[in-house]
């Protein structure tokens, strides 16, 4: 990903997808504050844009944090410089899903 520096501004017009084996949600940062999300999970097909908190650690390495419609609030550690998403979520039910997978750039259609 081109996401060369760690300033969060970096990742602003980028897509990418996060591969936690067979759920793989499609994240594209239209702001600082706005994130759109795209999953399908089971039968449910998830396309919202949502606000979100986006930190630059260092270079290539990103914090991020949102909160679904459905009351899901996850962060991620974004790697994109080794490819490595770790994603931490509470979901809307009380359940926990943590996941460690691979992070990779959509190129722009």
């Amino acid at each position: 990903m081109a996401a060369a520096n760690g300033t969060p501004t970096s990742l602003v017009g980028k897509t990418f997808d996060c591969a936690f084996g067979p759920f793989v949600p499609r994240l594209t940062v239209l702001s600082l504050t706005e994130l759109r999300v795209q999953a399908t999970i089971g039968a449910t097909e998830v396309d919202e844009v949502v606000q979100s908190d986006l930190t630059g650690v260092r270079p290539g390495l990103f914090i991020m944090s949102w909160t679904e419609q459905s009351g899901n609030f996850i962060v991620q550690v974004q790697d994109h410089e080794n490819k490595v998403v770790h994603n931490y979520a509470r979901l809307a039910d009380g359940q926990l899903f943590c996941a460690q997978g691979a992070i990779q750039s959509v190129p722009a259609a």
